[in-house]
């Protein structure tokens, strides 16, 4: 068991969910409550706007790895290809896979040697062949993990590491190389709202080894990272710029496409802007481009299964795109292939037709 997570079996497959040993706070409803407050007053003050922009890009993945939504790795090339035409048509030009493996699931989505003892299916490549089809550009997510949101690291976890992710990006090359255009790192992280330099230094290490080793075998392919938004009071967002600073020192991804983390309730649109304030900063001093990832959903009960997500409010969204507009080159947002379903989420269909379907703005 580990202090991060625990897993759950559903059916045929696995998911991280919060730790069985886990008792919430009883200051999380309060907290909760303050956070939707916050985000209605803002709402409120914001009512009848449109959006400036749309959202051009999306996440795809085998599944969901913490909670259920659509089950991917069951699709076949002609599923994939009518699943990536209905994104097609919402006006989404590229696609991220999330991961191609997850370590902590055992689960494996191509046809691997390295990692033959992992539960495998074959997801991957037919991904890729629907959505060259459609011309689509595409970002593959290699070696799914939870190493970086370890609190504490030591340099032969961040050996070990490197040595794995860099594995399943050369049998990915091996399989796929030039049907892809990007690479996605896949593990999350985030500022946790104190700097500590010693993680700081081993993340760093990890990115320098890892990036430098694809740069070597492909410079043509673009790095790309989603981490985490995370807002504490009395904090200034400027700690968050400066951390992420130092873990880019030795090396940097191309492309950094931050989590709004307005979704999951980790800070709230009246602080989104010194937020891109403190992102556009950091891209700036390291000559990264800089996307949004807007976050399309909200944590919702029962919060701790593998069914507490469901797509927001249109007008939350609206919010959200409108405060990346002057900052964010590009917005992108997560699983739009499930919360836009008519038969996988029906709670979906009013977010769907305003934010996707009626969707007006330059991209």
């Amino acid at each position: 068991m580990s202090e991060l997570y625990s897993l759950k079996n559903i059916g045929d497959y696995t998911l991280f969910l919060p730790p069985t040993s886990y008792c919430e706070n009883p200051d999380a409803p309060k907290r909760r409550a303050a956070r939707e407050a916050a985000n209605n007053a803002f709402i409120d003050a914001h009512k009848g706007e449109k959006p400036r922009r749309r959202i051009s890009g999306s996440f795809i993945y085998a599944h969901p790895p913490n909670y259920k939504g659509a089950e991917a790795f069951r699709y076949t090339e002609e599923d994939w290809t009518r699943e990536l035409t209905r994104l097609v048509g919402y006006g989404i030009d590229t696609v991220i896979f999330q991961a191609s493996m997850w370590n902590e699931l055992h689960e494996c989505y191509y046809p691997s040697k390295v990692f033959a003892d992992y539960k495998q299916w074959d997801v991957v490549g037919p991904m890729l062949r629907a959505a060259n089809k459609l011309g689509l550009t595409i970002y593959l997510g290699g070696y799914g993990s939870v190493t970086c949101w370890m609190e504490k690291l030591n340099a032969g976890i961040i050996e070990s590491e490197v040595k794995r992710q860099y594995a399943c990006f050369e049998e990915l090359y091996s399989l796929y190389a030039g049907q892809f255009h990007g690479f996605y790192f896949s593990p999350e992280s985030a500022f946790t709202g104190k700097r500590n330099i010693e993680l700081e230094n081993y993340l760093g290490d990890l990115y320098h080894g890892l990036f430098t080793m694809i740069r070597g075998k492909d410079p043509s392919l673009k790095i790309m990272m989603s981490p985490a938004t995370m807002y504490y009071a009395g904090v200034a967002l400027e700690e968050m710029e400066a951390a992420w600073s130092a873990m880019f020192a030795k090396a940097q991804p191309d492309i950094l496409a931050p989590q709004d983390s307005i979704g999951c309730g980790c800070i709230t649109l009246d602080h989104q802007d010194e937020a891109f304030q403190a992102w556009t900063k950091l891209c700036k001093k390291y000559n990264i481009r800089f996307w949004s990832n807007v976050e399309d959903f909200e944590c919702c009960e029962p919060y701790y299964d593998e069914t507490a997500r469901r797509a927001a409010s249109p007008e939350r969204i609206i919010c959200q795109i409108n405060n990346a507009d002057k900052y964010a080159e590009k917005l992108i947002s997560w699983e739009v292939l499930y919360y836009t379903s008519k038969e996988l989420h029906p709670y979906g269909q009013r977010m769907t037709q305003v934010i996707f379907e009626n969707a007006e703005g330059e991209k």
